[in-house]
């Protein structure tokens, strides 16, 4: 990334012009008008080759001012839709860039000190090739320094349902729960902090001492919750929580309470993870199957 970007403190968020980048461009400038952030639109588009190092090279740079042309059509385009959130949120500072580069270096790029950078993804809907070979916004969540939100083509607008955040005692999800209570805060809405754990299979022999053993663990957690909450809620004293403690797989559970929710806040790698994994199972799923956004954090 040749260009310097101003990105410090913006929320950033990305487009290719397409419907899919389009819903993440409207959520992106109703949080950045919500918060008195300025917004900035990102359009970027690959490096073509320098000319005459090949004949394909030759053909495409072809005739005068090809590039300038190419640039100055993307930008036209960025132009319209940063017109289009101004209209939509008159209170709205927003601008439009176009930058020549690789989409997920640029955006990660900027995520080390933009508020949030926000990227489009293909939801469930998509063939599954395009699921499992990823994308920019796989790219740029494993790779990003800073909350990265994810707004799948195929996710529900719910702005009045509740903040879910998934919370262990993990680096990631202490700064998970920071954000969310902020994003609760700001929306007007409760906060459902989910902590979920499982044995797996147990001794049906044994029902009895498991229930036992489940009912003390459980105590346990709900007290370990609390405390990680407390400086949230001292905070944050007008966000209503609840906590729910769930037998189960936590990935599970957080894309169950997501049906209901307006956002779900995880943090990138939980307390299970391997040290040098950038991205856990957890939030990888939820990414995936999530009914509404999610913002994926670093501790």
């Amino acid at each position: 990334m040749s260009v310097e970007l101003e990105t410090k403190g913006r929320i950033v968020v990305g487009t290719d012009g397409s419907p899919r980048a389009d819903k993440a461009v409207d959520w992106a400038a109703g949080r950045a008008a919500a918060r008195g952030l300025p917004l900035l639109v990102l359009f970027v588009v690959p490096e073509l080759p320098l000319p005459g190092r090949t004949a394909a090279a030759a053909q495409i740079h072809h005739g005068i001012n090809y590039m300038a042309d190419y640039l100055a059509e993307a930008q036209k385009k960025v132009d319209r839709v940063v017109e289009q959130m101004r209209q939509r949120y008159p209170n709205l500072d927003a601008k439009g860039k176009v930058i020549q580069g690789a989409p997920s270096y640029v955006l990660t790029r900027a995520s080390r000190d933009a508020d949030q950078v926000v990227v489009g993804a293909r939801g469930e809907g998509a063939p599954l090739s395009v699921r499992l070979l990823g994308g920019v916004s796989d790219a740029v969540v494993t790779h990003a320094h800073g909350p990265v939100v994810v707004v799948s083509d195929e996710v529900h607008e719910n702005p009045g349902g509740p903040v879910v955040v998934g919370v262990d005692d993990s680096p990631a999800a202490k700064a998970a729960i920071k954000l969310a209570f902020d994003a609760a805060d700001v929306r007007g809405v409760p906060l459902i902090a989910i902590n979920s754990w499982d044995f797996g299979p147990y001794d049906a022999y044994n029902a009895e001492i498991w229930d036992q053993s489940v009912e003390g663990i459980t105590k346990s957690l709900s007290e370990l919750v609390e405390e990680l909450l407390a400086d949230g809620k001292a905070a944050h004293p007008s966000v209503p929580v609840e906590i729910r403690v769930i037998r189960g797989r936590p990935e599970r559970a957080l894309v169950d309470a997501s049906r209901e929710a307006g956002l779900v806040v995880v943090g990138s790698r939980g307390r299970g993870g391997f040290a040098g994994l950038l991205l856990g199972s957890t939030s990888k799923h939820v990414l995936r199957e999530s009914h509404c956004p999610v913002i994926v954090t670093r501790g």
